[in-house]
C-alpha cells in the first residue's frame, strides 16, 4: 500500500489546530483518502488509495501512549509472530498496528525484522520522542526538515515545505546534478532546507531538546562465501523467486504483470502463472514492435491472459503538471510512459507485479571495462562518465545563461563524495554497491512512484531473503551481462528458452559470438531507422525496438502543449536557459535535425517546478 504518511511537531498546538485542514489539503489527491490524529503537539498522518486492499490506517495502543503510521508492505509478518513468539493478536491487517506493537516489544531493533518496503513514524509520548524508519533499500521517498521550532516529515516534499514555513528556494546544486544525471544525489531535494532520508535509517526526534539522532541499521555486505556451483545456484534462485513472487500476492485474487521484452518481468510473469491466482499481462507500445512480440510470446507459452495498449502521444500534455506537482519534481515526466493508461489497469486488477531491482540485482551494470580498473578512482571516472546522460558540462556554456554557467562547479567532487563510504577492493563491487545505493535510490526507485499514486505494487525482487542470498555474492563471470541470471530463467522455464532478450535480439543464455552479433543487429537498426527517419523527416516511422517514443511523442500529440510552455516569455525571461538555446534545440528537434528528448522533457519538468512551487508562492 502506499502513497504515504506525514507529520508534525510544533509546541504551538495553536498552529496546528489552525493550519491542520489546509495541511493535509496539500495531500488529498484524486482517488485517496486522508486520515490524521493530533496528539499533544503532534500531527501524524496517513495518505492511502481508496482501491487499496491494504487496512493500514492511523495506530494507537490501549494506552494511547504510542501512535503511530505507515505505508507500504511487510512480506513477512507470519515469520516475526513466531520468531518472536508474538502475541496472535499481534497479527492484524492494519499493518501500522503491527509495527507499533513489534516496537513496543523490541524497541529500536524492531525494524531489523522486517522484510518489505515502508516509511513508519511512531509518536511515543510518554518519552517525548518521535520514531521514524524506513526500508533497508529507502524504496519510498521521506523527506523532513526543522525549522523555526517545528519538526515535518512526509512522503511529498511539498508537504514539509508548508508545514514547516518554508519559503521555497532552488538549491542551486540540484540543477546541475538533475540535468546531467536525470537525478539528485545524496540526500538533496530541489528545495533548501529539506532532505531526503538515508536508506536503512532509525531517526529519532527529541521532541523536549528538538535535536534529532540517526542510526544507519543495516547495509549490504560482501558474503564470506562466493558459491560458484551453477546447479545449487539454480535451485536456490528458484526457491527464493517463487517464495518472494508468492509473499508479494499473498490475498489477491488478481494480479498484472507489465510485460515487456526483457527478462526481469518475464521472470515475474513465469513465477505468478504457476501460483493459484489469475495473471494478467499488460504490454504497452505501439503494435507488433519487436517487445510486444516477444511479450506476446512469452505469455502465450505460459497462458496467460495478454492485453496491449498503445500509449498516447498526447499523455505529456495531459499529464506533466500532475506528474511535477505529485513527484516534487523529482519525477521525471520522461519517465511516466504508461500513467495514461493505469486506470484502466487498477480497473482489471489487485495488484501489479513489478521487475524493480531485477536486472541490478543479478549484474546488469557490471562490464568487462569494470573488471580491468585498478584502483577505486578509475571505477569513480568510469561510472561518472556513464552517468551523464543528458546534459555534459561542455555544453553548459551554451545552455545556461551567464549567472549559472557555473553550476556545474565542483559537480565531480560531488559524484566522487558518494562513494566516500564504499570499502570494498574489487571493482565490481564498489560499482554494484554505487548503484544499489545511489543511482537505484534516487533514480529508478523515484521512477515508479507514478505507479503507486494509481496502483498498488508489489517489488518481487526487493524480497529480503533474495537480495541477502545474490547481492554481491555471484563471482564476476556470473554477474557479466546477466549470464547467471539468464541461465536460471531458462533453468526455471525451459518453455521460454528459444523467446528472444529484447536488449540482444537473441534468446538468454545464447553464446557470447551470438550475443554479440545480436547487440550489433540492435545498433545498426537503430543508426538506420533513425538516419532514415531524419532523411524523411518523419513521412516514414520504424516501429521501435520497446515502447518509448518520447522523440516522436514531443513532434505529434504533445508538441503544442511543449512549444507553447517552453517559448512562452516567462520560461524564456526566468534566467536559467540561453533563450536562444532552447529555441534551436526546439526546432532542431521538430525538424528531425537531431534528438533532444530528454532535455526537452528535462526543460519541461524544471519549468513546471518553477511554476507550481516557486512562482506560486512569490
Amino acid at each position: 500500500m502506499m502513497v504515504g504518511i506525514f507529520g508534525l511537531f510544533c509546541q504551538n498546538k495553536g498552529y496546528l489546530e489552525e493550519n491542520i485542514e489546509g495541511l493535509t489539503n496539500i495531500l488529498k489527491h484524486r482517488n485517496c483518502y486522508v486520515e490524521k490524529k493530533v496528539i499533544d503537539s503532534c500531527l501524524l498522518g496517513i495518505v492511502r488509495l481508496l482501491s487499496s486492499r491494504a487496512k493500514n490506517c492511523v495506530a494507537c495502543t490501549k494506552e494511547t501512549n504510542l501512535v503511530g503510521v505507515s505505508t507500504g508492505y511487510i512480506n513477512n509478518k507470519d515469520e516475526i509472530v513466531k520468531t518472536l513468539n508474538l502475541s496472535p493478536s499481534t497479527y492484524t491487517d492494519n499493518e501500522t498496528y503491527f509495527l507499533v506493537t513489534l516496537f513496543k516489544k523490541r524497541g529500536l531493533n524492531f525494524v531489523r525484522f522486517i522484510n518489505g518496503l515502508f516509511n513508519v513514524a511512531i509518536y511515543d509520548a510518554a518519552n517525548g520522542k518521535i520514531i521514524i524508519a524506513n526500508d533497508r533499500y529507502g524504496f519510498y521517498p521521506l523527506f523532513y526538515t526543522i525549522n523555526n521550532g517545528k519538526f515535518a516529515f512526509a512522503s511529498e516534499a511539498k508537504f514539509v515545505l508548508k508545514a514547516a514555513k518554508i519559503n521555497p528556494k532552488i538549491n542551486k546544486e540540484s540543477i546541475s546534478e538533475f540535468f546531467t544525471f536525470s537525478y539528485l544525489l545524496g540526500e538533496k531535494t530541489f528545495f533548501e532546507g529539506v532532505k531526503l532520508l538515508r536508506p536503512a535509517t532509525i531517526m529519532v526526534f527529541d521532541t523536549i531538546n528538538h535535536k534529532i539522532l540517526t542510526k544507519q541499521y543495516w547495509d549490504f555486505s560482501i558474503p564470506q562465501n562466493q558459491c560458484d556451483k551453477h546447479s545449487d545456484l539454480f535451485e536456490e534462485f528458484k526457491r527464493l523467486m517463487k517464495k518472494a513472487v508468492n509473499r508479494a500476492i499473498k490475498g489477491a485474487d488478481k494480479i498484472g504483470v507489465f510485460l515487456s521484452g526483457g527478462l526481469d518481468s518475464r521472470a515475474l510473469a513465469a513465477f505468478a502463472s504457476r501460483s493459484n491466482v489469475e495473471v494478467i499481462a499488460f504490454t504497452f507500445g505501439p503494435k507488433n514492435s519487436f517487445e510486444q512480440r516477444i511479450a506476446r510470446k512469452v505469455a502465450e507459452r505460459l497462458k496467460i491472459k495478454h492485453i496491449c495498449r498503445e500509449i498516447p502521444s498526447d499523455f505529456i500534455a495531459k499529464y506533466a503538471e500532475e506528474i511535477v506537482y505529485r513527484g516534487d519534481g523529482l519525477v521525471r515526466i520522461r519517465d511516466c510512459h504508461f500513467i495514461a493508461l493505469l486506470d484502466e489497469v487498477r480497473s482489471m486488477v489487485d495488484l501489479v507485479l513489478l521487475g524493480t531491482f531485477g536486472g541490478e540485482l543479478f549484474g546488469s551494470k557490471i562490464t568487462k571495462t569494470i573488471k580491468n580498473f585498478k584502483s577505486k578512482k578509475d571505477v569513480i571516472n568510469y561510472l561518472y562518465k556513464k552517468n551523464i546522460t543528458v546534459l555534459p558540462l561542455s555544453e553548459y556554456q551554451r545552455a545556461f545563461n551567464d549567472n549559472l554557467r557555473d553550476v556545474g562547479r565542483n559537480l565531480f567532487n560531488r559524484f566522487y563524495e558518494t562513494f566516500s563510504q564504499i570499502s570494498f577492493d574489487k571493482p565490481e563491487d564498489i560499482a554494484e554497491y554505487w548503484e544499489y545505493r545511489n543511482r537505484q535510490r534516487r533514480y529508478i526507485f523515484q521512477s515508479f512512484r507514478y505507479i503507486d499514486w494509481y496502483l498498488e505494487t508489489r517489488h518481487p525482487f526487493l524480497d529480503t531473503d533474495l537480495v541477502e542470498f545474490f547481492a554481491l555474492r555471484l563471482p564476476y563471470e556470473m554477474r557479466l551481462n546477466e549470464i547467471f541470471f539468464q541461465k536460471a530463467l531458462n533453468y526455471c522455464f525451459p518453455c521460454l528458452s528459444d523467446i528472444p532478450w529484447v536488449r540482444t535480439m537473441v534468446p538468454p543464455g545464447s553464446s557470447e559470438l551470438a550475443l554479440l552479433i545480436g547487440r550489433a543487429k540492435l545498433f545498426f537498426k537503430h543508426k538506420k531507422d533513425q538516419i532514415l527517419e531524419n532523411a524523411l523527416k518523419g513521412r516514414v516511422k520504424f516501429l521501435p525496438l520497446d515502447y518509448r517514443q518520447y522523440d516522436q511523442w514531443i513532434r505529434t500529440g504533445s508538441r503544442d502543449y511543449i512549444l507553447r510552455l517552453l517559448l512562452d516569455s516567462r520560461t524564456l525571461s526566468r534566467g536559467f536557459f540561453n533563450p536562444n538555446y532552447v529555441k534551436r534545440i526546439l526546432n532542431d528537434h521538430i525538424n528531425y535535425k537531431r534528438n533532444y528528448d530528454q532535455l526537452i522533457c528535462d526543460m519541461v519538468n524544471f519549468e513546471l517546478l518553477h511554476r507550481i512551487f516557486f512562482d506560486a508562492f512569490e
